[in-house]
Formats: structure tokens, sequence, C-alpha cells
């Protein structure tokens, strides 16, 4: 039956195109291209993963380098306390607004108190060397000049002026005998507080301290200024201290008050990094004066146990760190030693107020009120400032006044206070902020 095989083949090709269309399907274009595409974008995201690994392990080698330099630090503070310890009741750090520095051989300790503006100085001298300068009894002796350096070997020795009586007992001539025994001490201690720079060539105390004539001190006349103005009004106290070593020690001090205007003196030992950095990152350069006021008043030595550094006071693992990420796109533990450097701290400083103020109010104009808000941001946290006021009241709708109102009505007590102090030390540095200084040479990083 031919004609039913006619009939019957075309079904049959036909039957056999279709069961083989699949095959035509799957090789369509589309499906290579679309294999292609996903192919790539899991390439892409095994970068990605592989990038964010590579930085999580970077941080992690930052945050162990960094805690392995806080051990460094503490070890060598324990050292110092350990051995400063033999010899005085208690050993005291230095605080963001006080330097405290200590001689050799630890007999004798500087105090700067840059808020009060006072230098104290204390010295240690066994009561056995106090003892040796003596006289035999009964005690006729008279006041040596304190520049006589020659007479303190003597057994007795002359008074400038006659005592109005012989001392009352055997300790109240103990007590008077070691002032002349801790001039020498008391001398070399104030050269090396008035010889510590807190930049090259600029001693952290210049300009600060005068003498009775009005001349300002300097590290060439601090030991005439010492001598002649200062060793007179040493107090001795009346009875010795015991000490971890066994010696009887008698503690023998003196304080010197800085010029009224010690911290603008401060100020503008800075006024080549202030405005030059403020200027750099887009901040009033009155705001970052008056953060360093209020942080440290400008002191370089500035630390606490946060611990923070500087003249900004700043966290080596918070605002510090974000702020060189920023800078040199590089993320780097920075230690003690890089932050007291004041041209470090005051550029992370100014770079750090400018991440502040993208991460929390992009567009808003400059004024008192970005400088109000960044103040609090500074002392209080950016997080807590995001989620308690500007998530909460929309600040382009209030005034300057609305705005330091509702600040001080919504942040904690310190804040509150700091923001205060920002605000009242504003003003001090208008004429500071628009000195045009050159440039300063550029830290390294």
């Amino acid at each position: 039956m031919p004609h039913l095989r006619q009939f019957l083949l075309p079904l049959v090709v036909l039957g056999a195109s279709l069961a083989a269309a699949p095959a035509v399907l799957a090789e369509d274009p589309f499906d290579e291209i679309n294999r292609r595409f996903q192919s790539r974008e899991q390439a892409s995201d095994d970068a990605l993963r592989e990038v964010h690994t590579q930085y999580q392990a970077k941080r992690a080698a930052m945050d162990s380098l960094w805690r392995q330099r806080e051990q460094e630090i503490e070890a060598r503070w324990q050292a110092l306390k350990q051995a400063v310890e033999q010899k005085w009741p208690q050993a005291e750090r230095s605080t963001p607004t006080t330097w405290t520095d200590y001689g050799s051989a630890y007999e004798a300790k500087s105090a700067v108190n840059f808020e009060q503006g006072t230098v104290e100085v204390t010295a240690l001298v066994p009561a056995a060397e106090a003892q040796s300068l003596l006289p035999p009894a009964p005690f006729g002796f008279f006041a040596a000049s304190p520049r006589d350096h020659r007479l303190a070997g003597h057994r007795a020795f002359l008074w400038r002026v006659a005592l109005p009586s012989a001392p009352a007992d055997w300790a109240d001539a103990l007590r008077l005998a070691a002032l002349p025994a801790s001039w020498g001490r008391i001398v070399r201690q104030f050269e090396q507080a008035f010889g510590h720079e807190a930049r090259t060539g600029q001693p952290v105390l210049a300009g600060q301290v005068a003498t009775r004539a009005g001349k300002p001190v300097d590290a060439s006349t601090v030991k005439a200024f010492v001598q002649e103005d200062v060793l007179p009004a040493a107090v001795a106290d009346p009875q010795p201290v015991d000490s971890r070593d066994g010696v009887q020690r008698i503690k023998v001090t003196v304080r010197v008050t800085m010029t009224p205007d010690h911290i603008k003196r401060r100020a503008q030992q800075y006024q080549d990094l202030v405005p030059f950095y403020a200027k750099q990152q887009g901040v009033d350069p009155r705001l970052l004066y008056a953060l360093i006021h209020s942080e440290s008043y400008f002191n370089p030595r500035a630390q606490s146990p946060l611990p923070t550094y500087g003249l900004m006071q700043l966290v080596p693992r918070g605002a510090a760190r974000d702020a060189y990420n920023v800078l040199y796109k590089d993320d780097r533990v920075l230690d003690d030693a890089y932050l007291l450097d004041p041209a470090h701290n005051v550029e992370l400083g100014a770079a750090y107020l400018r991440l502040l103020r993208k991460q929390l109010f992009v567009g808003m104009d400059e004024g008192p009120k970005q400088n109000y808000l960044l103040a609090t941001a500074f002392k209080w946290g950016p997080g807590n400032v995001q989620h308690k006021i500007l998530k909460q009241v929309r600040v382009q709708d209030l005034t300057e006044t609305q705005v330091f109102t509702m600040l001080t009505q919504r942040t904690p007590d310190d804040t509150r206070t700091y923001l205060r102090q920002v605000r009242d030390r504003l003003p001090l540095y208008e004429e500071l902020a628009a000195t045009l200084a050159p440039p300063p040479e550029r830290p390294q990083p």
C-alpha cells in the first residue's frame, strides 16, 4: 500500500523533528550567555568575599598589634611606677590637663597644671643627707644663699637672714636643713621641664613663666630664675616620709604661677597647625581651637588611661584610626608617640571632624548649628547624636539657639558642660583663626 506509506512518512519525519526539538532549544545562544553571566557573577562574589576576608584579617591583625602595643605601654608604665614607688608614696601619671615628669634617679618630680596655670616641683631629700648638714647643737646657724652650693657640703653654713629663733626641736632643724639640700634637685628638675620640647625648637613652657621683673623664662635663664625667685619660697614637710626602700625622706616643694595669658600663649604655638588643617578639612578653625582648649588646655603631653592622647585627646582605636584610614587609605596601629606629636594629632582631629560631618549631616550649612552638633558628637559619640538627636528632631528647621537648647536638654551632664565650654570658647579664637601662617611641615604618616 504505497499510498499509505506516502501518508505516514511525513508523520514520522515530523515526530522525529519534535523529538529533537529539546536538543535544539538547549543549544540556544542565550542560555550560553546566561551561563557566562552567572559564572562571572559567581567569580565577582568570590572576589568580594576574598576582599572582605582579607579586610577582616587585616583588621584583626591591626587589633592584635594594638593590643600588643597597649600591653607594651602599660608594661612601661608599670616599670616606671615600680621604680618611682621605691622612693615616693605613689607614682602619678600625666592627665589630659597635667603633665607629670620625674627626674633622674626619681629624686624630683615636676607637675605642670595647664588648666590652673601652675608649675610645681617637689624634691625628696634623704633625712640622713639633711642631718649631715646640721651644725652641732645649739642650732646657731644662718640661711645660705641658694646660689652658694659650695656650702651644701659643710656641716656649718651661713644663712642670708638670721632665724628669729632657734629651731623648736630636732625635727624642725631637720626640716630646715632639707631646704638647702634640695636646691640642686629642684634646679635640675626645672631645667628638665623647661628644656622639654612639644615640637622641634618649641619648648612646652615657652613664654608661659616670667620673672618678678616680667622677663620670660626659658631654658637658658631658668636656673637663675629658680635660684633667685623660686628657692626662697621652698617649703619642707614637717615630717619625713617612709619609702619602700627603707630610706626616710623629706619633701621640699616649690610652686610657680604661669602668666595670666598662659593658655593663649600655648594656643599661639599651634597657629601654623590649626588654621591650616581646619581649612584643609573644611572645618571652622575656631571650633578646632575650642575643642583643644576643652580637651587638654593645649597640653601637648595630654593623656588618659582610656587611652586617649595628645592635644585633641584622640582614641587610638577609635577616632584616630578612622581619621588615619580616611587620610591615608590605610589601617594602621597608632601608638602614643605618634599621637603625642602635635602635628599628627591636629591633622587627625580635623580629619575626624570632617568624617563626623559627612556621616551625620551632609549639606548642612557651616555655622553655629554645625559647630554645636560636631562638638556634641566629638564628646558623646556620633552614634548617640545620630539615633538620639538627628533621627528624632529635624534640626534644619531649628534656629541655632533652639539647637543649642535642645542639645543641652537631651545629652548627659558631662556632654552638656562640655558643649557650653566649647560655645563660650569659640569667640576667644577669632583672631588666631584668621591668622595666616606658613603651612606646617607635613608630618610623616
